[in-house]
């Protein structure tokens, strides 16, 4: 039978996340439930479709569309994702998927289209060298993990452990997290997600997504949203109060983090994207993880080059100091409907 391209529907949505489960490079954020989440949180719209043969599944291609006046009107795979584009068993597929994408790209007029890649694949497209992600393989034993971590890192985890920091899984605690978020973009200069966001991630996803927790006495201090997926445990949103960065809740988060994916038996830990030379970066590279670049690819449909709305961009500097003084309650309101096209 011939190999051919259908859009998504919703009789696909077993066969797809079936096609997710099983295809090795494929993310959590290639699950259908990331789709809902999207469309129910911030109204883009969505642009699935599939390579289909037989029946089956034989390649996948998420995209979101999104449209906005500051930053113009592309095609994501995916956003407020740190990984997307295709998964696909076979060149034909790859084929079919981007060709397909091309042309929706041209048809309705947007400016380019994205496509987050882990790995570069054979597309000639021109790829953005900015980003790279940090995943370290986990062994068995707790132990073992420890003292694969650079001094500083232990150092840093063991002032946690001096100062009585405990450490819970909990996914009643998403409104304490919410708050401890809140403070921790702000004073980054960020826009906070709305809470429905974060809400809407727990209820879609189930036991998919969790909060860890950092409590000084009955005080939690810090927090991370954790993604999990096949063999991999991902802390995604994560943040402190920096009133008690001297106990160094970070460190010792994550270091708890690990000890639980080992002891749950997770062979990844995914500590996610960071810009190539950036704080967070560094910050990483002390837990033993060396980076990998990531490859995302753009077809430029109505530009020259690839758009640059990074943060590290200079022309946010003034906008980003300007709402790190802003009251936390208000970054609260005014967040929500910036960050939507923030993706």
């Amino acid at each position: 039978m011939k190999m051919k391209v259908r859009a998504f529907s919703e009789e696909w949505t077993e066969k797809w996340d079936d096609y997710v489960s099983r295809h090795p490079e494929s993310t959590f954020f290639h699950q259908i439930g990331w789709k809902r989440v999207i469309e129910r949180s911030f109204g883009h719209k969505s642009c699935y479709f599939l390579a289909e043969e037989g029946g089956e599944i034989r390649g996948i291609l998420p995209l979101f569309s999104i449209k906005s006046r500051l930053f113009g009107k592309s095609l994501v795979s995916l956003p407020f994702a740190v990984y997307g584009g295709m998964c696909f068993d076979n060149l034909e597929a790859e084929d079919l998927l981007i060709d397909e994408a091309k042309e929706i790209a041209e048809e309705k007029n947007f400016e380019y289209l994205e496509l987050r890649n882990i790995k570069k694949n054979g597309l000639s497209l021109p790829v953005k060298d900015l980003y790279e992600t940090f995943i370290k393989e986990l062994p068995a034993d707790p132990r073992e993990c420890w003292q694969s971590l650079k001094r500083k890192a232990r150092a840093s985890a063991q002032k946690g452990v001096l100062a009585s920091l405990k450490a819970e899984m909990n996914r009643d605690r998403l409104k304490e997290f919410y708050d401890i978020y809140a403070h921790s973009v702000r004073n980054l200069g960020t826009p906070i997600f709305s809470f429905k966001f974060f809400k809407n991630l727990m209820e879609e996803f189930g036991q998919k997504v969790d909060i860890l927790s950092v409590k000084l006495q009955e005080k939690v201090i810090a927090g991370v949203m954790v993604f999990s997926f096949k063999d991999t445990i991902n802390p995604y949103y994560g943040g402190c109060l920096r009133d008690y960065l001297q106990y160094s809740p970070n460190n010792f988060m994550y270091w708890k983090l690990m000890e639980y994916g080992c002891n749950q038996g997770y062979r990844y830990f995914d500590f996610g994207r960071s810009r190539k030379d950036a704080g967070s970066g560094h910050f990483k590279k002390h837990w033993g993880i060396s980076p990998q670049p990531l490859a995302y690819q753009y077809y430029l449909n109505k530009i020259d080059k690839i758009p640059n709305v990074s943060p590290a961009n200079p022309k946010y500097d003034l906008p980003r100091r300007i709402w790190k003084r802003l009251p936390v309650s208000v970054t609260k309101v005014l967040g929500p409907p910036l960050v939507k096209y923030l993706v």
